[in-house]
């Protein structure tokens, strides 16, 4: 029988640099110095309204794709993690004052605070997995590659979305919209194409990195 879900409080360490990326100024030129300086006037307040926080379950899935995943293994980590509302109901506001550079600001800090609470409850699991003696391979969400976006439902079927606050709309969308479910194939053997831990794990602040993360 497949364990329980399990909810976690998360910390979410944002990148200035996708904050940056998501505005369309990653290497800070071009309009970047207005972009830098937008960011860190928003910061705090952007910081005070993140309330990252997740669930997982581990699905034993015996070969059945219950989640649709492609090439699900045999054990299966679904996950889900949301900041909650409170960061793009502000981003809301300043758009209907008119603000509508600190509503792009914000909404970019958002984006990237969902994806490092990802990366934290990646971590999670990437721990979990291996108290297990299984490893991790790299997470994949809903929407990406061969996984349709119409089997959103099934997936977050298996997770309490309710108890964090994840609503879905019928076109399969989240509510929160700074939210991320995936899924992690937890394997017998390292993936083949990966040479360390630290490769499949997206915690780009991990204290315990072994080896440079690549992403900029």
């Amino acid at each position: 029988m497949s364990p329980a879900a399990r909810l976690v409080r998360l910390t979410a360490r944002v990148s200035r640099g996708e904050v940056r990326r998501a505005l369309g100024y990653p290497d800070g030129r071009d309009g970047g110095v207005s972009a830098e300086a937008g960011i860190t006037q928003l910061w705090g307040e952007a910081m005070d309204l993140l309330e990252p926080r997740g669930a997982y379950r581990l699905v034993d899935l015996d070969g059945t794709a219950v989640t649709g995943m492609p090439d699900p293994a045999a054990t299966v980590a679904v996950a889900v993690c949301t900041i909650g509302p409170r960061l793009e109901e502000a981003a809301r506001r300043r758009h209907a004052s008119g603000d509508l550079l600190a509503a792009l600001t914000l909404d970019a800090i958002g984006s990237a605070a969902a994806e490092a609470a990802a990366d934290a409850l990646n971590a999670r699991i990437c721990t979990v997995a291996a108290r297990r003696g299984l490893h991790a391979a790299p997470r994949v969400s809903p929407g990406y590659g061969e996984w349709d976006t119409s089997r959103q439902r099934d997936l977050l079927a298996l997770l309490p979305i309710g108890e964090l606050g994840i609503t879905l709309t019928a076109g399969q969308m989240m509510v929160p919209r700074k939210s991320v479910s995936f899924a992690v194939n937890l394997l017998p053997e390292p993936p083949r194409e990966e040479t360390s831990r630290c490769s499949r794990c997206g915690a780009t602040n991990c204290r315990h990195r072994r080896e440079p993360f690549v992403g900029t």
